[in-house]
């Protein structure tokens, strides 16, 4: 199975007329061909460039590729840099039934029914963007508007507020929220309600729109209604315009991502990338991202800075991913006109230049992801596995220096009984150096809404993650996790969270999803810094329909 194959087999070349071949052609005249023949590698399936909305972080489709490549059925996804278009998750889908096709009567694979049911369900999902790929039969539509897609009720209780702790050496305070990476959604203690409706809609086959308003209503605050995520985007030859609100995650990380995640709010941002991997010879496929957007700083940091992000991200190997994601944070309120000049500096410069018009907070991170596809045949523990990691630094200067480390390991289809993945993921926030020098800065530190828009650990920690998930039938799902923070890592004043967690998902009659989920956390303080010890319980509950 070639890792271009679900792409390669999007467009079909005409075979040239023998006419043709003998044609003799003057060597000038080849120069157009060649930029031709360039131009169609690099931009695949130009004839279908079609505009597609994203698809939501919180998406359960994520989990069911994921699943579906851990079965080696998927090869050309580029799954470390996230929202994929709903476009893009179809072509993935198309690649992984039709190589599902190639080896469902094999030995190690005819025994598992979870494949063609988690098939089944994405195909019905994804069916216009199927139709659009000719994948299956239908007649495309190029303008569409679903005023009311999906609805979403969500009820939370807890028992207590989130714990706020002193943060040393930073002119702020960290709080440890027991909901992270959801978007930067805040719970108090007491009953909780939040209700989401999300639309979409497509115009021309170049321009889509998508909108998602939310509704959070709290026991001990008053309601609150606002556009959790809006934006409009643009596609020409592959590439995409994005203007609005919308989350990212950038890494491999299961449980969190050292740059940029979806644990703060999502940015009012311009976003420019490519819908699906351009296959590039040598190199392999290859996405990227840039973005620009503002924060919303109050004093005493500089109000309104402007942040940037790149994100390059490789796949030269079907079994091997590489990326690289740098981020920057200057300007704002009070400083002094940049020139052209000047950004550049800032951007792409080799010097730290505190306390100057030059002044930025960046951030620069490698990740991988390196896949064993049979490791059944080595050690029949699990069908196959996934190393995994992210190394960050926190300063320029070539080596950048500061470092963070996140570490993990998957283990797809536990002891081959096509129900069960594995996850642990370790991560490292306290360089010994400069123990809080992530997530802090004295003018520009990355928060957004007050939350780290960055691993959910915050500065100078250690987190250690697992989490076991297992298909009871092909519509029940059941998952374990345990989470333990420590906080203060070279500091007298520690503090440690420990949380066990439980959820139970069933999905009933196809276009109505039921998930529910009990937490309980454990908060330990030695030193007394943030009220003493405590102990708090919450519990969730979440209805999803699909029109």
């Amino acid at each position: 199975m070639p890792a271009l194959q679900g792409l390669a087999s999007i467009t079909k070349q005409k075979k040239c007329p023998d006419k043709l071949k003998r044609r003799k052609v003057h060597k000038f005249n080849k120069i157009p061909h060649l930029i031709i023949l360039a131009f169609l590698i690099v931009y695949p399936s130009i004839a279908l460039a079609i505009s597609s909305v994203n698809l939501p972080l919180d998406h359960w489709a994520y989990e069911a590729l994921d699943s579906l490549e851990g079965y080696g059925l998927i090869e050309s996804g580029l799954s470390s840099t996230r929202p994929y278009a709903r476009l893009e998750a179809a072509r993935l889908v198309w690649e992984a039934e039709k190589n599902w096709a190639d080896v469902r009567q094999k030995a190690n694979f005819k025994e598992i029914e979870l494949v063609s049911s988690l098939l089944s369900r994405l195909k019905k999902e994804f069916k216009p963007e199927l139709i659009d790929l000719r994948s299956i039969e239908g007649v495309p539509v190029s303008t569409y508007l679903k005023p009311v897609d999906e609805l979403i009720l969500k009820y939370q209780y807890q028992s207590d507020n989130p714990i706020i702790r002193p943060q040393n050496a930073a002119p702020s305070t960290h709080t440890i929220y027991p909901l992270y990476n959801q978007d930067g959604l805040v719970y108090q203690k007491g009953h909780n309600f939040d209700a989401q409706l999300q639309g979409e809609g497509r115009f021309w086959n170049h321009f889509s729109i998508y909108y998602r308003p939310q509704f959070t209503s709290m026991e001990s605050e008053k309601a609150r209604f606002h556009l959790e995520k809006g934006y409009l985007k643009f596609e020409l030859f592959n590439l995409e315009l994005e203007v609005g609100r919308d989350s990212m995650w950038w890494g491999p990380g299961k449980h969190g991502a050292l740059i940029i995640s979806n644990n703060a709010r999502p940015f009012d941002m311009i976003k420019f990338s490519n819908q699906k991997p351009f296959s590039i010879p040598i190199i392999g496929l290859f996405k990227f991202n840039i973005f620009f957007s503002r924060l919303d700083y109050k004093e005493p940091y500089i109000a309104e800075p402007l942040i940037y992000g790149l994100r390059l991200h490789l796949k030269p190997h079907p079994i091997f991913e590489i990326g690289i994601s740098h981020m920057a944070i200057f300007e704002g309120e009070g400083r002094k006109a940049l020139s052209f000049k000047d950004y550049l500096d800032i951007l792409y410069g080799n010097a730290n230049r505190e306390y100057t018009k030059l002044d930025s907070n960046q951030q620069i991170a490698i990740d991988f992801s390196l896949r064993w596809p049979n490791f059944y045949k080595v050690w029949p523990i699990a069908r196959s596995l996934k190393l995994y990691g992210e190394y960050g630094a926190e300063d320029t200067g070539f080596l950048p220096d500061r470092r963070a480390l996140l570490l993990g390991l998957a283990f797809y289809d536990i002891f081959l009984l096509g129900r069960v993945d594995l996850f642990l993921e370790y991560t490292d926030t306290s360089p010994a150096s400069v123990p809080p020098a992530w997530y802090t800065h004295s003018f520009y530190p990355p928060i957004f809404h007050e939350r780290i828009f960055g691993h959910h650990a915050g500065s100078n920690a250690e987190d250690l993650f697992f989490r076991l998930h297992a298909f009871i039938s092909p519509e029940i799902k059941l998952g374990f996790d345990f989470d333990y923070e420590f906080k203060g890592k070279w500091f007298l004043e520690k503090t440690y969270t420990y949380q066990l967690g439980l959820d139970l998902e069933y999905l009933f009659k196809n276009n109505v999803r039921l998930k529910g989920r009990y937490m309980g956390q454990k908060f330990v303080d030695p030193a007394g810094i943030a009220g003493g010890d405590n102990t708090s319980h919450l519990f969730g509950l979440e209805i999803h329909f699909k029109f």
